[in-house]
Parts: structure tokens; sequence; C-alpha cells
């Protein structure tokens, strides 16, 4: 049994993706699980996916991020799982410090974006205020103190994982993730991570019109949700 799997979904990746995985396999060695879902990616993705290097599983349509990381969920077979952005934004050399932070107790840890200053620059200043505004809510309502609830980077224990059942489709899961976790009385601690500017494409919601007006209200139905029917 592999003591860790990372789970990376992906959708429109080509030039991030393929350098991205090579680096994580060197992080985590050969014992360990890389799984990469590949979300009906349009372009070349799929063809910068080496399977001696990571697990692929392929959606023949896009079904969504959510869709996604639940597809490697279901795969997911190590003590500890990880998630991470396919844009190559995210450094596989600090997942020690979840690893570290799981060791001493937590059940879920987040890579916060904001602890310290290391976004070197890859965080627009209307994202960070839209992230900023959703957090600042999220903690008024679940009574806690995060302070970066949209983070990609994360792990869980895989036990823990799978017992949350989550549903979401899209960028939303982060937040159920997380909601659903404080139901269940999961411990949540944060790290500090470093977060880089995208070498390559755009963010897919970009290339949705109004994408971020969008994101936003399926956060806040999620934590509507959340708040006033899962227990």
């Amino acid at each position: 049994m592999p003591e860790i799997t990372v789970i990376i979904p992906v959708y429109n990746e080509e030039g991030n993706i393929g350098e991205l995985a090579k680096k994580v396999r060197q992080v985590i060695g050969p014992r360990n699980e890389l799984i990469v879902v590949d979300d009906g990616s349009s372009d070349n993705t799929f063809k910068e996916l080496d399977p001696s290097v990571c697990i692929v599983i392929r959606h023949a349509v896009n079904k969504g991020k959510g869709q996604a990381m639940r597809t490697g969920i279901a795969a997911a077979a190590g003590e500890v799982t990880f998630f991470m952005g396919g844009d190559g934004q995210d450094d596989p050399s600090e997942m020690h410090l979840f690893l570290e932070a799981v060791k001493k107790g937590s059940d879920f840890v987040i890579g916060s974006r904001f602890i310290g200053s290391l976004t070197k620059g890859s965080i627009t200043a209307v994202n960070s205020f839209g992230n900023k505004s959703l957090t600042t809510l999220f903690n008024i309502l679940f009574g806690v103190r995060l302070t970066d609830t949209q983070a990609e980077y994360k792990c869980v224990r895989t036990d823990k994982l799978k017992a949350l059942c989550l549903t979401s489709d899209r960028y939303e899961i982060e937040t159920e993730m997380i909601i659903r976790a404080l139901r269940k009385g999961y411990g949540i601690t944060e790290v500090p991570v470093t977060r880089y500017p995208r070498r390559h494409g755009i963010s897919n919601l970009y290339q949705v019109r109004f994408g971020r007006i969008k994101f936003g209200f399926r956060i806040l139905k999620t934590m509507l949700k959340g708040f006033f029917i899962w227990r």
C-alpha cells in the first residue's frame, strides 16, 4: 500500500502537466501513487502524460473539476491523498510541510497562499479580493479562522477523504470538502505554500463568460447548503 497518492485533475493544460507530473514523481519516488485525471481536454494534454510516470484516467468529455477529483478519489490507494492544480503553480517540493502536519495529528491540511508572502506575484488583485471575501464569509458561517478556502493544494487522510462522500461537479468542490470535513469534526490545519505564475495558457475560468462571477455564486450556494442542510 503506498503512503501517498497525488491526484491532479487537468483540463487543457498542455505545456504544464507533463513537466509537473515528472516533478511530482521525482518528489514522491517510485513506490507512491500519482493519478492524473484528464477531464476531456481538447488540446495535447493527454499526449503529454507518460504512463510510466503517472496513472492516467481520461474522461471522454469534460465533466468538471469536481467530477475529475472524485474520479481520482475513487481510485486512490495511498494512506494520504494530495491534490494540486495541473497548471504548475504549486511546488511539489513542499509536500513535506503537509506530511509533517499530518504526522502531528491533522486530518486535512490546506496549502494557504495567504500565509506569509509566497505568492510570487501569481495572484491578481481581483482574485485575491474575491478569495479573501469568500473566505471571510466562510469563517463567519462556520466559526473557523482559515485564510484560503479555495486552495487547490491540500492533503487529506485517504480513509477520511473517502468518507466525505463528495457530490460537487465543478470548482465548488474545494468548499464542499472543507464544510463536510468540519461537519465530521476533522482536524484542519493550514501551512504556507509558494504559488508561482503559470508558464503556459490561462485559467479555464477566464475562458467562460463571466466565469469568476459564476464561480463565486456556486461557492456561495455551496456554503449556504452546507450551513443550513449538511450535518
